[in-house]
């Protein structure tokens, strides 16, 4: 999903749908050209490890911690959930499109 080609909110529950809530934690993040992605935290780095990592990190979410339903099928389920990150997702690109620093979203 890339959020400068028209995002679909579908393609946002299709990557929260591919992850696996109970195999670590996950950080959904923009890059600089305004395509998403949803990673999961490698076992070896910390969250905020994570932000040094992608070197055309734009945008960067809350760590989603595993075990609370923030990915998977569960959570690609829930209308609501999916709904407010797309929200978020929209209004954060905006205030970071032209922007130097990474924006950290720790809301949704």
């Amino acid at each position: 999903m890339n959020l400068n080609r028209n995002p679909m909110i579908e393609e946002l529950r299709e990557l929260i749908r591919n992850c696996d809530d109970s195999s670590g934690h996950h950080v959904l993040w923009v890059k600089q050209d305004g395509e998403v992605e949803l990673s999961k935290i490698p076992a070896n780095q910390t969250p905020n490890g994570f932000e040094k990592a992608p070197p055309d990190l734009k945008v960067r979410f809350e760590t989603f911690q595993a075990g609370n339903e923030y990915v998977g099928p569960d959570a690609a389920a829930d209308d609501e959930w999916v709904s407010e990150l797309f929200e978020s997702l929209g209004k954060n690109w905006q205030q970071a499109k032209g922007k130097s620093e990474v924006v950290c979203a720790d809301s949704f």
